[in-house]
């Protein structure tokens, strides 16, 4: 059978011509790594608070509020469901935000996936036309506060 070197910078063990990684850095061991090391050490209170009552509150009002759709794609002419909340002000800079709703939109993977690119590249002025949504949204439906 064929085997090539894994794609994992500086691992020189081989893997068949089918895989990437090999077992040690596959992507299932290297989320293992991450929660073991990340998630649950360094950021254990943001991943406790993704779990809360409050989270899951929040959740099922946002929901409501915007309908389920995704507010990017609404705006920009596409009827999308929405698959993630996205905290404008991100909760390891802004924790005291984490549960306002201004705070708050509703995008689908793919869109958040895009808007969490912008912020790495700090282009941060996608913040404020993420905020421009949501108080559009706002206007046109009628919502106070």
């Amino acid at each position: 059978m064929l085997k090539k070197i894994c794609n994992y910078p500086g691992c020189n063990a081989l893997v068949d011509i089918s895989q990437h990684y090999c077992i040690k850095h596959s992507y299932t061991n290297r989320q293992k790594l991450y929660d073991k090391d990340i998630r649950l050490a360094v950021d254990a209170k943001y991943h406790a608070f993704y779990l809360s009552p409050e989270w899951e509150a929040m959740k099922i009002f946002i929901k409501s509020r915007y309908k389920g759709l995704c507010l990017w794609s609404y705006y920009h002419g596409i009827i999308t469901e929405y698959d993630e909340i996205h905290h404008i002000e991100p909760i390891k800079s802004v924790w005291e935000k984490r549960l306002e709703v201004g705070n708050l939109i509703p995008l689908s993977y793919q869109i958040h996936k895009q808007i969490e690119a912008e912020y790495r590249k700090g282009n941060l002025s996608i913040k404020s036309e993420l905020y421009a949504l949501i108080l559009r949204w706002n206007k046109e439906f009628d919502i106070r506060g």
